[in-house]
C-alpha cells in the first residue's frame, strides 16, 4: 500500500491522528511542519502534493529512526535500547511480508517469537575473543544496566565509521549483529524473557505506536483484516538500507538451491574463498551453501562476485525476469527481488493472492520448453515428477483464473486426478456448461486425430445429462491443421463450440477483466467463447461491453 493510497483506506481515529502527528515531521525544502495539521486526509490536493512528497523524503525517515529517544520512549520502560530492538524487529518482520503489512496480533507474536530466537540462538562461544563487535558491545553496557541513547549513539557512530572502511557488505556491522552479541552476553532486552508474555506483547505494541506517531508505520482496517499493520511502499528501499536486508536466511537458501550455478563445487568452493569463509562443510555442497548464508554473505555480493555475466543472462533468460541484461546490477536486483518475493505470494488459504500469481506465471506454466517450476508454486501441487506437476498446475491455474479473477463461481478442476472420461475441468452458468483441456506443449497444438477422439468422449458423456455449449483447448499456440480440425469437430459434436484459447491470450484477457470489471463484482458470461477457431481478445472485449452497457 502506498501513502497516497491511505487516502481512501478506513482507519480508526486514533490510529490516523497517530500517523499524522504534525511535530515530529522532518521539514523538507518543500514542506512547513508547522502546518502539518491532522486534516492531511481531508484535504486530498494538499495530501498527495506536499504531506506525501514530505513523509517519504529520506531525510525525514532518516531523521526518525536514527533518533534514539522516539516518541512514547517512557511507555517502552524507558529504555532507548529495547525501544530500538522493538523498532527495529517490527521493521525486519514487515519488510519480509507480502506487500509489507500482516494482521496486527500476528506481528507483535510473530516480533516477540524472533526475540526469542535471538536470546535462544547465541553464546559467547559463538564469537572469536578477538571479535571487534563483540567488545564493542561489552563496553556498551559497561556503566549501568542498560544501553541508553549516548552509547547507541557512540554504536551507531562507530558502526558508520567502520563501514565506510569496508568493501564487502558482508564486513560492515549492523544493529543485527549488535543484538546478537549482546545476546551472547546475556544483555539482550528482557521483555522477550517476561514469565507474562502479555507484558512483552505490550510493550511491542507500545514500540508500534511509536512508528505510527513517526508516520512510517499505518495500520488501517480493509474489508479482509482490522488492525492491518504495514510499511507504506514509498519507504521500501530506505527501511532496506537502514536494515542492511535484502532477503530472508531462508529465501537465500532456497535461492542457492534453486540456481544451477550454485550445484557446482568450484563455484561454491571458489565464492567460499572469495569472502573467506572457513567453516567445515565435510565435502558436501548443501554445507557449502548453508555456510555462505550464515556467514552474512550478501546476495547482491554472492551474485555479483560468484556468477559471471553470462551465468546472470541465463538466469533472467530463465525466469523471464525483467531486467536488461548489460546491466549487472539490474539482473542481480531482479533475481533477489524474484526469489525473495516468489517465496512468500502463495498460501493455500489465499486464493485471490495464488490467482494473480497464477495469472502471472500462466504463459511459462503453459509452454512445455519451461522445465523448472517457479520457486513460489514449488508447494501448491504434491506432485514428484516434474513434468506432471507442471501439467497439474496448468490445469489448477486455469481454474484459479475462471474461479478467482473471473468471479465464476460454477467453476470445478476435475484434472488428472479425476476418474471417467471427463475434461480438465468444467463451469455451469445458469443451466449451460463449459468444459475445457489444457495442453501443454513445447510446439503448436495440432489437435490430431487421438486428441479430437477424447474430445468428443468428453463432450458425449457430458451431453448425456447436461447442455454443453462450449468446449475450450487451451495451449500456448495453435498449428494451422489445429484450426481446420477444430471446425471438423464441431460438426461432429453437433455444432457446440470449440475454441481455441492461447494462454498469452487468456492471460491478456483476464488483466483487462481485472483492469475494468472486477471491482464492479461482476461474474464473466461465458456467452463471450461462442464463436469458432482461435479466442479473439479483441472480439471477446467488444463483447463484454455490450453485455455490461
Amino acid at each position: 500500500m502506498k501513502l497516497r493510497d491511505l487516502i481512501d483506506t478506513q482507519w480508526n481515529s486514533y490510529e490516523r491522528k497517530r500517523f499524522l502527528k504534525d511535530r515530529t515531521k522532518e521539514k523538507t525544502e518543500s514542506f512547513d511542519p508547522e502546518s502539518f495539521k491532522h486534516d492531511g486526509f481531508d484535504n486530498r490536493e494538499r495530501y498527495f502534493e506536499t504531506y506525501v512528497p514530505a513523509l517519504a523524503e529520506d531525510t525525514r525517515l532518516d531523521a526518525e529512526l536514527n533518533n534514539f529517544t522516539p516518541p512514547r520512549l517512557d511507555s517502552v520502560n524507558d529504555s532507548s535500547y529495547q525501544a530500538l530492538v522493538i523498532r527495529y524487529g517490527i521493521l525486519r518482520t514487515l519488510i519480509q511480508q507480502l506487500d509489507f503489512n500482516m494482521e496486527k496480533e500476528i506481528l507483535l507474536e510473530s516480533v516477540q517469537s524472533w526475540q526469542q530466537d535471538l536470546i535462544n540462538d547465541y553464546s559467547e562461544d559463538d564469537f572469536d575473543d578477538s571479535d571487534e563487535l563483540l567488545h564493542l558491545a561489552k563496553a556498551a553496557v559497561d556503566y549501568g544496566s542498560d544501553v541508553y541513547d549516548s552509547e547507541l549513539h557512540m554504536v551507531y557512530s562507530y558502526f558508520e565509521l567502520h563501514n565506510r572502511a569496508k568493501e564487502k557488505k558482508h564486513e560492515y556491522y549492523t544493529w543485527f549483529d549488535f543484538f546478537k552479541r549482546l545476546s551472547a552476553i546475556g544483555r539482550f532486552p528482557k521483555v522477550s524473557r517476561s514469565e507474562k508474555p502479555e507484558h512483552a506483547l505490550d510493550t511491542i505494541e507500545k514500540g508500534l505506536w511509536s512508528l505510527q506517531e513517526q508516520a512510517i508505520i499505518y495500520e488501517v482496517n480493509t474489508e479482509d483484516t482490522n488492525e492491518l499493520v504495514g510499511i507504506p511502499e514509498d519507504y521500501i528501499d530506505y527501511i532496506r538500507d537502514w536494515l542492511y536486508y535484502e532477503m530472508s536466511e531462508e529465501n537465500y537458501l532456497q535461492m542457492l538451491e534453486t540456481l544451477e550455478p550454485f550445484d557446482k563445487q568450484k563455484t561454491l568452493v571458489d565464492a567460499r574463498n572469495t569472502f573467506g569463509v572457513e567453516t567445515g562443510t565435510k565435502g558436501r555442497n548443501d554445507k557449502r551453501r548453508e555456510s555462505l548464508v550464515k556467514a552474512g554473505i550478501f546476495p547482491s555480493q554472492l551474485l555479483a562476485e560468484g556468477l559471471t555475466k553470462k551465468e546472470l543472462k541465463g538466469i533472467v533468460d530463465e525466469y523471464s525476469l525483467d531486467a536488461h541484461k548489460q546491466k549487472t546490477d539490474e539482473m542481480i536486483e531482479a533475481t533477489i527481488e524474484y526469489f525473495e518475493q516468489s517465496q512468500k505470494q502463495i498460501t493455500t488459504d489465499d486464493e485471490e493472492a495464488a490467482a494473480e500469481l497464477f495469472l502471472k506465471c500462466y504463459e511459462d506454466i503453459s509452454d512445455g520448453n519451461v522445465e523448472r517450476i517457479p520457486p513460489q508454486l514449488q508447494q501448491v501441487v504434491d506432485e514428484d515428477d516434474p513434468s506432471r506437476k507442471m501439467d497439474m498446475l496448468f490445469e489448477q491455474a486455469t481454474s484459479e483464473i475462471f474461479k478467482e479473477i473471473f468471479n465464476v463461481d460454477g467453476t470445478e478442476l476435475l484434472g488428472q486426478k479425476a476418474s471417467g472420461i471427463v475434461a480438465d475441468g468444467e463451469i455451469e452458468q445458469d443451466g449451460k456448461w463449459l468444459l475445457w483441456d489444457n495442453k501443454r506443449r513445447i510446439n503448436k497444438f495440432k489437435l490430431g486425430s487421438n486428441t479430437q477422439s477424447k474430445i468428443k468422449n468428453y463432450i458425449d458423456t457430458k451431453s448425456q445429462q447436461h447442455q454443453v455449449e462450449w468446449f475450450l483447448i487451451i495451449a500456448p499456440d495453435f498449428t494451422d491443421n489445429a484450426k481446420q480440425n477444430a471446425k471438423k469437430l464441431e460438426m461432429q459434436v453437433g455444432g457446440i463450440d470449440i475454441r481455441l484459447v492461447k494462454a498469452s491470450d487468456l492471460k491478456q484477457f483476464a488483466e483487462y477483466w481485472i483492469e475494468t470489471y472486477a471491482e464492479e463484482g461482476y461474474e464473466l458470461p461465458l456467452s463471450v467463447f461462442y464463436g469458432s477457431e482461435v479466442l479473439e481478445p479483441e472480439i471477446a472485449k467488444e463483447a463484454l461491453k455490450r453485455e455490461f452497457s
